[in-house]
């Protein structure tokens, strides 16, 4: 968290990396244990990485806690008070983005957002990103700052919706079935291996896919690969062979069937037509 000249703040241990422009401020630090830090009226909407360690924030009086794998979204005009774990030093990152630069309806939806949320690879990508810019990056590394504090932001937004999204429409079973075949996206899949990672029965699994997704499981895996494989033809020059391998098709016709399935033509009119050297384009991706 940035230091305020008006609060007193102790036991600092070392500032690690930042970057900012004049609206977005990326920062990464490490307090001993035992620090503590205001009281002070936050000046912007900060987002909160805990890497180690833990805070109780007061925030207008409510306590909130903040351990290693959440993040904390604090919110412009309110009055806190940080107080760091006793028994180990605590790693922290942040992003802070002046209210002049958070357009009105993103943020009506920060004051609705959770205060704290665990930790999306999503975000955490965003956070390195900001934090790796040089500070003699010039107008384009300000930009670019600029434009991920904004990102920063819909990121945790998105993962408030995730979460909320998860909390009552998404079964653990299917969660854990998406999962497993997002480690495992290449590797062969039939429905009793994947009801196996999920945890129910191949017949409760199928109802799972279609009440929540519209679809059967192996549709569903097939449709993903598929679409995958459509991106490699668009952006790769691999041949169709390869293409189908890597996205987890035992054979080039398997996935030639697919890709007719989806888009209506086979792979190598797809990727003619993608490339700009064909009439058109058909069906959606």
């Amino acid at each position: 968290m940035p230091e305020d000249s008006h609060s007193e703040l102790e036991n600092i241990s070392k500032r690690l990396r930042a970057a900012n422009s004049d609206r977005v401020f990326f920062g990464d630090v490490i307090y001993a244990a035992g620090g503590h830090f205001g009281p002070r009226l936050q000046q912007d909407y900060q987002l909160v990485v805990m890497l180690e360690g833990s805070v109780q924030v007061e925030v207008d009086g409510q306590q909130r806690e903040i351990t290693a794998g959440q993040m904390a979204l604090l919110l412009p005009g309110r009055q806190e008070v940080f107080t760091f774990e006793v028994d180990c030093k605590c790693h922290h990152t942040w992003c802070a983005v002046r209210p002049s630069h958070v357009p009105a309806e993103l943020a009506q939806a920060c004051q609705r957002a959770a205060p704290v949320l665990p930790v999306s690879r999503r975000f955490d990508q965003i956070m390195e990103v900001g934090l790796s810019l040089p500070l003699t990056g010039g107008t384009q590394a300000h930009a670019l700052i600029d434009a991920l504090g904004l990102a920063a932001l819909q990121a945790y937004l998105f993962t408030d919706t995730r979460q909320e999204r998860r909390a009552t429409d998404e079964p653990d079973a299917l969660r854990r079935a998406l999962a497993w075949l997002g480690q495992e996206g290449s590797e062969t899949v039939d429905l009793p291996i994947l009801a196996k990672a999920a945890g129910v029965s191949p017949a409760q699994l199928v109802k799972l896919f279609k009440r929540h997704l519209g679809t059967t499981p192996l549709r569903y895996v097939w449709e993903t690969r598929t679409r995958r494989g459509a991106q490699l033809l668009r952006e790769t020059g691999l041949t169709v062979g390869e293409v189908a391998f890597r996205c987890g098709f035992q054979t080039p016709f398997h996935f030639s069937r697919w890709v007719k399935q989806l888009y209506g033509v086979s792979p190598k009119v797809f990727r003619s037509r993608e490339w700009g050297q064909g009439q058109g384009f058909i069906g959606n991706p």
